[in-house]
Parts: C-alpha cells; structure tokens; sequence
C-alpha cells in the first residue's frame, strides 16, 4: 500500500508540474521558445490570377495560364548527394547539377528546380514524397497572338507585375489582389491546420477589351512588313483611327516584338514608335494649315496663286523650290499638287501669330493623351525662337516634329466633321470609358472640314497620291516625303521619311489611315506616294471590305463631287 501511495504522490506532483509548465509556456515562455513554436507556423500568399486582355471582339491577346514551379527547401535536406539521386532517377534531372545547387545555398528554403513543371514529372513527384521537395501553383502570361501589336500589349515580370504599355498602364485592374493563409506545417513542412481567422481569399484581376481588332491588325502589320522589307527600311509604322470615337484599331510597328520571346528583345525593340518618335512630317502637314487658311477666309478656294516656275524667294531670302513648275494654281491646287511656294505664300499672308494658332489648334505640340505610356508631345516652337523662315517653314511641314499618331489624329478632323478627339486604346462601349468618344474641341466648321477632304480626293486622283487610287473606295489623303534631320544640324544625307495619311469612302469615313516608312533605302524609293501610298491603300481595301463597307467608287466616267461645289462658309 505504501509503494502504491508513494506512486500516486509522485504521480500528481508530476502531473501539477507539467500543467505549470504548459500554463508558463503559453502565458510567459522565454523568447527562444516562443521562436521555436513560430517557426511550425507558415504564411502562404494566394495568388490571384491576372485579368486577360481582349481585343475589341473579345478575342484573347493575353491570358494567364496556370503552371507548376517545383523547388527545394534546402534546409531539410540531410544528405544532398543522395537526394540528388533519387530526384534525377525519379524525374530526370542531372543529379550533379542538383547536388551542387543545394551545396552552393545549403540555407536557402526556395531553390527552384523547374519553373514549369510538366504534368508527368508532378505525377512523379507525388509519388515520391521526398522531403524537402515542393511545388507551388503559379500564373504565367501567355500571348496567345505573337507579336500582333506587341509594343502596344507590353508584358509583366517574373512577379506578374505589368513593365510596359497596356500591361503596365492598366496593371491594378489587371493583377486583382493576393490573398494569404497562416497554416500549421508537420515536421515535412506539410499544412496540417490552417487559420481560418487570418485566411484571405484572392481576388481575380479584371479582364480590359481594348479597341484594337486583331483582324485589321494583322493586316496592317502584313502590308506594313511587306513595304518595309520591299524599301529596306529602317522602321515604319502604321495606324488605323476611327475617326468618330477616336478608337485606335490597329498600332503597328516594323520590326515586330514578340511579348513571349522578351529575352530575345532589347528596349528599342519593344518601344512603341507610333507614340515615341517624332520626326518632321514634310507635305503631310499642309492641309492643316490650309483648311485654316480657308477657315478663316485668307485664302478662298477658287482664288489664284503664282506658283512661279518652281523657283520663289522670299522677303526674308529664302528660296523656296516646287519639284515641278506649277504656274497658277487655284488655292485647292496648290494643295492637290503640294506647292511648297503656294503654302509658303499663304503662309506670308497669315502670319506668324495665324500659323502658330493653327497648328496649336490641331493639338500638335502636346501629347494626345491617349491611354498609353510613353507618349512624346512633338515640338512646335514658341513664337519667340521663330525666325524669319518660319512662316514659310511651318506650312511645308518644317521646323515641327509630330508623332505617327499625333498627324493620323489630326487627318480626323477631316472626316468626323471637324473635331479634335482624344485616341483612346480602350473599346469605347468598355465600363471604364464613359461618355463614348472624348471631344477636345470643334477646329473646323463642317464646310471646311469637308472641302479639306474633297480637295485631297483629288490629291489622289490627279495629285501624288495616285498610287492609292482604289477601284472599290474612293480614297482621299496627302503624301509626304521629309529628311531627316541629322545629328548635329542640317539634314542626314540619303535619310528620309516617306509618309501617306488617309482616308475612305469619300462621303461618310469610316476609317483614317496613317502610314510612315522611316529610312528607306532611297536606291529603292523613298517618296511617300511611292513607299507609304500602296500599303494604305491596300489596308483601306481590306479593312473596309472585313467591316462589311460596301464599295463607293464610281464608274471612271462619274467623278466624285469636286471640293469646290462645297461651300467652305458652312
């Protein structure tokens, strides 16, 4: 009885102690023990899965595809060499290569093995339940497109976080937010209890339809190479507007980038052209400051220029040259012919204040604010930096440097009826664009803004435009051939740029197409009714007859109304 006594005693006491001791563990325990109970505790971020983007018909241009990443957790490896083993004759890793990644960081809790594992190898590793082996669930960015207007998509990186263009500049609806879960692991490192009180659910990104058609931007980006490659050019770029709501429905750039070989790009690559690099726009540039000359009745339509033989020199001493002696030319034919010395008179006429007020009007020296990075605002100088050439300079497309989009922004006005819009990259019906098109404001009347337009269809069918001149659409637009300005003054020999803005059918646009070849090789061609005339053309066919536009154009005996049987007072 005594010894059965003196057990129950010792018993209890023991029993006492322990319950103490758990009571001071869990209301006063020591640091290092507190560590100790932390460290069985792991938070584990959920990832939400990034938001995919659309083109306008809601055809997929990025998406986020679900991966397996298998790692190593270092620390539970007790001996790397037979670990190594086991794993590459399970999976078919090089053990050596293995063995050596957990020697070099034997510390370390995340060494990847295979940032994508295939569906056979996470079979395995199921099967092999080798500790300190793991994998993680992952999204991966997948552009299911190519390079189809990949400097405008952009990309995100290794941390899905959009770096450029529309993955950058629409990142916080696109990536959603994480979520977290503190679970309890066993000594495998396997959740065994999670917290519900700290658990966090993930929220998906949302989806962006932009208002590109990947139809038209395939097309373009076809027609675009084929010039290209044709004149060995240094770059080009092309852009189909709808000149209503301002939606940009095609932004190609030549070369192409492709957003999922991005370890095969370099920046200037990837850099959108049609937004960042200005350049002096040459003859393309003059119907802005004619429709203001008409505008504001300083010049009428049917008046008379002298033209001279080709040859003009200016109060100021500047001469001016025309490719060809074009004599008198009534005011629309200095336009249809692309009279330097016809715009550099009228230029005289208005003066420096008139011409600076136009160009201003038409939104170039600043940016067009649409919903991209990167964007450039051109250069229009102060009036206080121009020189007594200027007035003659600007009207001819001198001493100004626009964007692609700036000046296919601009040529809307000659279509919608005269109003300056905002080009936006998002379909205008989207949740995030309201109010439909964005009006910054009205810069021609409707009469001027459809006399403009009758005048360059005549540009095409009897001007420099004639390469263009379709059989299914009546086409209206102005060429442009311009030198590039080289790097210490004066202009690059041999460097030009070859441009053709336009638009089509003549009496209700649809759509306005901006077309620049920069640096052709001039052995080749290198004027814009020769380099950029025929692409837009074909691009104008196409796209209109994809959008279901029926033909307009006229039999070849019935012209189209001419531009002046419009009155520009309207």
């Amino acid at each position: 009885m005594r010894v059965a006594r003196f057990t129950t005693v010792l018993i209890t006491i023991a029993l006492v102690t322990l319950i103490a001791r758990v009571v001071y563990l869990q209301t006063r325990a020591p640091t290092q023990v507190q560590a100790l109970v932390d460290t069985q505790f792991s938070t584990a971020p959920l990832h939400a899965e990034r938001g995919p983007i659309f083109d306008r018909l809601g055809r997929v241009m990025a998406s986020s595809d679900t991966i397996r990443r298998l790692y190593i957790d270092a620390t539970m490896v007790t001996d790397p060499a037979d670990f190594a083993l086991k794993l590459g004759q399970a999976l078919g890793y090089d053990p050596a290569v293995i063995q050596h990644m957990i020697q070099q960081r034997p510390t370390s809790r995340y060494l990847v093995v295979d940032k994508q594992l295939s569906d056979a190898r996470y079979e395995s590793v199921k099967r092999l339940r080798l500790p300190g082996l793991a994998t993680e669930t992952r999204y991966q960015r997948h552009y299911p497109m190519g390079s189809a207007a990949g400097q405008v998509i952009g990309f995100v990186g290794a941390d899905n976080v959009g770096l450029e263009n529309v993955e950058k500049v629409f990142n916080a609806p696109l990536a959603g937010t994480p979520g977290r879960m503190v679970y309890l692991r066993d000594a495998s490192r396997r959740p065994i209890w999670i917290d519900a009180a700290s658990f966090t659910h993930p929220t998906d990104g949302q989806a962006v339809r932009l208002s590109i058609d990947i139809t038209i931007q395939t097309i373009v980006e076809a027609e675009l190479r084929k010039a290209a490659e044709q004149y060995g050019a240094k770059s080009a770029q092309m852009i189909v507007m709808d000149p209503y709501t301002g939606e940009v429905l095609a932004m190609a750039n030549y070369p192409s980038f492709d957003p999922n070989e991005l370890a095969h790009s370099t920046g200037d690559l990837r850099r959108n052209r049609c937004l960042t690099d200005q350049f002096e726009p040459g003859s393309i540039f003059k119907p802005f400051v004619w429709a203001a000359a008409t505008q504001t009745n300083i010049a009428r339509p049917s008046e008379m220029i002298d033209c001279t033989g080709g040859l003009w020199v200016t109060a100021a001493g500047r001469r001016l040259h025309d490719a060809h002696g074009n004599g008198m030319q009534t005011w629309e034919g200095v336009l249809i012919k692309s009279s330097n010395i016809g715009m550099g008179k009228i230029g005289q006429r208005m003066g420096n204040q008139s011409v600076y007020r136009a160009v201003r009007a038409f939104g170039f020296g600043e940016p067009t604010s649409i919903n991209l990075e990167g964007e450039m605002a051109g250069t229009v100088n102060p009036l206080s930096r121009w020189s007594g050439y200027s007035v003659t300079s600007l009207p001819m497309g001198q001493e100004i440097a626009v964007t692609p989009l700036q000046i296919t922004r601009g040529f809307c006005t000659f279509a919608n009826g005269g109003y300056l819009i905002r080009p936006t990259i998002l379909a205008v019906d989207d949740v995030r664009q309201q109010g439909g098109r964005q009006i910054i404001g009205r810069v021609l009347t409707p009469g001027v803004s459809d006399l403009t337009r009758h005048v360059l269809r005549r540009a095409v069918s009897e001007g420099t435009g004639r390469k263009a001149d379709s059989s299914f659409y009546t086409i209206w637009g102005k060429t442009g051939t311009a030198q590039v300005p080289g790097p210490h003054g004066g202009y690059l020999p041999g460097g030009y740029v070859g441009s053709f803005v336009a638009g089509a059918p003549l009496d209700r646009p649809r759509i306005v197409v901006g077309c620049f070849i920069h640096r052709p090789d001039p052995s080749k061609g290198y004027y814009g009714g020769i380099v950029a005339a025929p692409p837009v053309k074909a691009v104008i066919e196409q796209t209109l007859q994809y959008m279901g536009v029926a033909p307009d154009k006229l039999p070849d005996n019935h012209e189209p109304i001419l531009a002046r049987n419009i009155d520009a007072r309207e």
